[in-house]
């Protein structure tokens, strides 16, 4: 189309356009606007996918971030909670170890001022003891001086060794008395052979439950034989406890102790040995009367048949069985009628008496001097029943 055939002519205004230039700009201005909203709205879908994709991944990404921070703070509440345990742990631990220093120090200085006691205390013991003995041998020695002085002048080197056994006897003694106030302490006199002290120590019956003998001995080295010395006097005196007090212990002992069956100890030692063995003699006594009242039966009647009690009753048997044998032998001429019943009498008294002896001989007293002289008086009986049957 020519440009002729597609202009047109207005009639009112007398104006010419072209037709088909309006149609496209008319065409173009809607296609344009189609593909404009098109485009928009194609924009718009787009931005709000992509700001909801983006609000989504961010709520996913505060959600995230929420749960991280939760955690954390969980976590640090942890860490906080194990710092405090930590500090309250350490804090614990250090008064745990100042507490357990300063009770170790405690203990140190008790255990030191124990040993320091200990010590003290032995020390104050032995040295008691040595002033004990310096001043009773001072005071022998003044007695002795004012009694024989020129004796003792002439016998002073000679006599010391002596004389300090002997102020160790005394004060021993005196120790034991002052001790035991009911114990029977009875001193050994001067050059009489035996112990230096005998102790004998009464039961709660008042009897004796035992005997300790004391040995004192003042010389510079210990001799073993003493021991054999103080165990023959155990013999003589019937002791049952032995007790060395000696200045100078046997090697190897520090202190009181035993030596095979002898006790030994020192001066200072006396009032604790003496104790222990007095307790020991009367438990001993005592387990001694329990065993005497444990006897079986065949004892006690092996005990009542060995006694004079026993031999009495039966002398009592026997003279009335002979009593009764003489008087039936003066009626059997008169009472022949009763013989018979008499005879069960006598049989029963024979039976009786042969089971009791049978019974004792079989639990062993047969051998006994009373038994045989009962065998000796054996009841004639059976002859007097014999001679009446064949009568």
């Amino acid at each position: 189309m020519s440009n002729e055939e597609s202009s047109v002519t207005c009639p009112d205004c007398g104006a010419e356009f072209d037709v088909a230039e309006r149609l496209r700009t008319h065409i173009e201005a809607e296609v344009s606007k189609e593909l404009r909203d098109k485009i928009w709205s194609e924009a718009e879908e787009s931005f709000a996918n992509r700001l909801a994709s983006e609000q989504e991944e961010e709520a996913e990404q505060r959600k995230t971030l929420e749960n991280k921070v939760k955690k954390q703070r969980l976590e640090l509440n942890g860490l906080r909670k194990d710092k405090i345990e930590l500090e309250d742990l350490k804090e614990n631990r250090k008064i745990e170890l100042e507490e357990a220093k300063a009770e170790a120090t405690r203990q140190a200085k008790r255990q030191l001022n124990q040993e320091l006691d200990e010590k003290i205390s032995e020390r104050i013991k032995e040295e008691t003891a040595d002033k004990d003995l310096k001043i009773g041998k001072l005071e022998l020695q003044l007695q002795r001086q004012n009694a024989k002085i020129e004796e003792l002048e002439e016998q002073r080197t000679s006599s010391h060794g002596e004389l300090e056994g002997e102020v160790l006897e005394l004060a021993v003694e005196d120790t034991l008395r002052n001790l035991f106030p009911r114990d029977s302490i009875n001193e050994v006199k001067r050059g009489a052979y035996g112990a230096d002290i005998e102790q004998s120590v009464p039961g709660p019956s008042g009897a004796v439950a035992g005997k300790i003998i004391w040995e004192c001995k003042k010389h510079k080295r210990w001799n073993d034989e003493w021991l054999a010395t103080i165990r023959k006097n155990a013999i003589e005196y019937g002791a049952d406890t032995m007790v060395i007090v000696t200045s100078t212990m046997p090697e190897g002992m520090e202190s009181f102790g035993m030596v095979k069956d002898v006790f030994v100890c020192r001066y200072h030692e006396v009032d604790v040995v003496s104790t222990l063995l007095r307790h020991a003699v009367l438990k001993a006594n005592n387990e001694r009367i329990r065993e005497q009242h444990m006897m079986s039966i065949q004892e006690r009647v092996l005990e009542y048949v060995s006694g004079p009690e026993f031999a009495m009753a039966m002398s009592g048997i026997m003279q009335a069985y002979e009593e009764f044998e003489d008087d039936l032998r003066k009626e059997e001429q008169y009472m022949k009628r009763r013989w018979r019943a008499r005879r069960g009498y006598l049989r029963h008294v024979i039976d009786s008496v042969s089971s009791m002896m049978g019974r004792l001989d079989q639990l062993g007293a047969g051998d006994f001097e009373v038994m045989d002289e009962i065998d000796g008086r054996a009841p004639t009986g059976f002859l007097v029943i014999e001679t009446i049957e064949e009568e």
